[in-house]
């Protein structure tokens, strides 16, 4: 479970963590001893757009059904980290993760039916707040569309729930 966890911090950073971890306690593990390696072909990082949009659009290629894309656009910067660990326990270690823009995070969740996506997207909302992380969240849910038209609807729902917060929807 540990390691699954510090894969998905990993690689919203744009790392793989390789080898085995041994955790004492809740010591942290000093930065030196773990190991990391590329992720992903020379130039193709998965925590940044082109190498999630890489992910997402193989991932969706291969889904046996419906796919929910959740838009996550958070109010201070830097936050990719405490999102991640919010999503850890919402998404599967096959679910890509990575960053949209310049400070937005998505995940595209693969889903047995289209009402799932939504209850996914509550319990990512659920998380964050409980978390103390100031965002909104955007869904879109796809029966067979492409990712680009799974990001526009997301978009679409993230900037209408900006505007219905009073949040200004210019960046």
């Amino acid at each position: 479970m540990i390691a699954a966890q510090l894969e998905l911090l990993a690689l919203l950073a744009g790392f793989s963590i390789s080898g085995s971890l041994m955790l004492a306690g809740c010591r942290p593990v000093p930065r030196a001893s773990v190991r990391t390696e590329p992720a992903f072909e020379a130039g193709v990082d998965p925590g940044l757009e082109p190498g999630w949009r890489a992910l997402a659009t193989r991932s969706i290629e291969e889904a046996p059904g419906c796919v929910a894309l959740v838009l996550i656009d958070p109010a201070q910067p830097h936050s990719e980290v405490a999102i991640a660990q919010c999503l850890l326990g919402v998404l599967r270690p096959s679910d890509p993760v990575g960053r949209y823009g310049t400070r937005q995070v998505a995940a595209l969740i693969q889903v047995d039916m289209a009402a799932a996506g939504i209850i996914v997207a509550e319990r990512v909302r659920a998380r964050l707040d409980r978390a103390g992380i100031v965002c909104v969240v955007g869904v879109s849910i796809s029966l067979g569309e492409g990712l680009d038209e799974l990001l526009i609807r997301a978009t679409s729902d993230l900037m209408a729930r900006r505007e219905s917060a009073g949040i200004s929807a210019c960046w």
